[in-house]
C-alpha cells in the first residue's frame, strides 16, 4: 500500500506557541526544498545520459497524466511535469496518534485545510521526536512514510524520486490518487477524501489497463484490490471488536492484556491468509509488526469509505461525470448527513 496525505502546507504560521510556529517552519523549508531545483521531465527523456530506467518511467507518467486528462476527467494541470530527487525514503513522515483506549484518532487543525487526522514532517527525526512526545502522553503512535503528498494546487506537484521507481500500476495508481485529490478534497473529512481518492484511482487504474488490453495486468491489480479488501475488513472488525472492549469498565492493565489478545487474532488471521495464498506475503509483512489503535485507524482513514464510493460509481453504471457529480453532491451535506449517506451506499453494496 501507498501512504499520501494532502497537507496543505502554508507559508503564513497560524496560531500561537513554540511547538505550531517550529512545526510549520519545517513545513515552509520542507515545501520549498521540494520545489528548489525541479528538472523537466521532457529534458530528463531526452538526455541520452539518463538511465533507461528512469527514461522509461518519466515517459509513463506523462502517458498517465494525458490519460487523466482525456478519460477520466482528472485534469493534470501542470502536475508531474517536472522531477524532483530526493536524498531519503520518502517525500515526508505522517504521524498519527490515537489514546490507549479509543479508536479515533486525535486530529490537528491546519490552515485552510480544516482539521486533519495526522501531521506531517519532512525528517524523519523531527517525525520520531513529535511521535516520542506523544507516546510520552500515553498515546498509540504510528508513524508512516508518505513517498508523495497533494499541495491541492497551491503548487505544481512534482515526480519524486521516492516513488519514481514503483511498478508501473503502483505508480498509475498512485498518480490518479493525487490527481483525485486536486479535483476534489473537502475540509475536516480526512475519511472522506482518503477513500475518494483510493476509490477513485482504483477505478482509474482498471481503465488504464483495460485501454492498454492488459488482461493479465487486470487480473493481477484485481486480485491485489480484493487482498486489501479482505485486509480492511480485518481491520475494520478488529476496530469493531476494540471500539466494543473499550466501552467496558476494565481497569487499565486487564485493559491491556485483553486489547492485545484482539490485536493478536488479528495477526493471526493475517498470517494464516498467508499460509493459504503466498500473495499475502506483504501483509504478512505488516501484522508482524507492532499493531496499535493509531495505525488501524490509519488504514480506515484510506479505506473505511472506498466500498460507498464503488457502489456510486456503479449506481451511474461507471460514468465518470455523473461519478464525479454525485460526489460533489455528496460533499455539500452536512458532516453528519454525508456519514449517513456513506454508510447507506456501504450498506447497498
Amino acid at each position: 500500500m501507498h501512504w499520501s496525505s494532502p497537507i496543505i502546507l502554508s507559508i503564513l504560521v497560524v496560531g500561537s506557541g513554540c511547538q505550531t510556529a517550529a512545526y510549520y517552519s519545517q513545513a515552509v523549508s520542507g515545501q520549498a526544498q521540494i520545489l528548489c531545483c525541479q528538472e523537466s521531465i521532457e529534458k530528463l527523456i531526452a538526455d541520452p545520459h539518463q538511465p533507461q530506467a528512469i527514461v522509461k518511467k518519466l515517459k509513463l507518467v506523462l502517458e498517465l497524466r494525458n490519460f487523466a486528462r482525456d478519460n477520466l476527467d482528472l485534469n493534470p494541470g501542470n502536475n508531474y511535469l517536472r522531477y524532483k530527487a530526493l536524498d531519503r525514503k520518502y517525500a515526508l513522515w505522517v504521524v498519527y496518534a490515537a489514546p490507549e483506549f479509543d479508536v479515533n484518532l486525535k486530529s490537528w487543525w491546519y490552515p485552510i485545510a480544516g482539521r486533519f487526522t495526522s501531521r506531517g514532517w519532512f525528517s524523519e527525526t523531527s517525525a520520531r521526536k513529535y511521535a516520542n512526545n506523544l507516546k510520552r502522553e500515553g498515546l498509540d503512535v504510528h508513524i508512516g512514510g508518505a513517498p508523495a503528498y497533494s499541495t491541492l494546487g497551491w503548487f505544481d506537484d512534482p515526480v519524486l524520486s521516492t516513488f519514481i521507481k514503483y511498478s508501473k500500476t503502483d505508480l498509475a495508481e498512485l498518480i490518479f490518487h493525487e490527481l483525485a485529490h486536486s479535483r476534489l478534497f473537502i475540509a475536516n473529512d480526512a475519511t472522506f477524501n482518503e477513500s475518494f481518492a483510493t476509490a477513485t484511482a482504483r477505478a482509474a487504474v482498471i481503465r488504464w489497463l483495460h485501454s492498454k488490453s492488459d488482461a493479465e495486468g487486470e487480473r493481477r491489480y484485481r486480485s491485489e484490490v480484493k487482498r486489501m479488501d479482505v485486509f480492511v475488513e480485518l481491520v475494520h472488525q478488529t476496530r469493531k471488536a476494540l471500539k466494543e472492549l473499550y466501552k467496558k469498565n476494565y481497569k487499565p492493565d486487564d485493559m491491556r492484556i485483553r486489547k492485545a489478545n484482539v490485536l493478536s487474532k488479528l495477526k493471526a488471521r493475517i498470517l494464516q491468509l498467508h499460509s493459504e495464498d503466498p500473495e499475502y506475503i506483504g501483509l504478512a509483512h505488516w501484522a508482524k509488526r507492532p499493531i496499535n489503535n493509531a495505525n488501524l485507524a490509519a488504514i480506515a482513514v484510506y479505506h473505511r469509505q472506498v466500498s460507498a464510493f464503488e457502489q456510486l460509481l456503479a449506481n451511474h453504471a461507471n460514468d465518470l461525470e455523473k461519478y464525479f457529480s454525485a460526489v460533489e453532491e455528496i460533499t455539500i451535506l452536512p458532516k453528519e448527513e454525508r456519514k449517513k449517506k456513506m454508510q447507506s451506499l456501504m450498506n447497498s453494496k
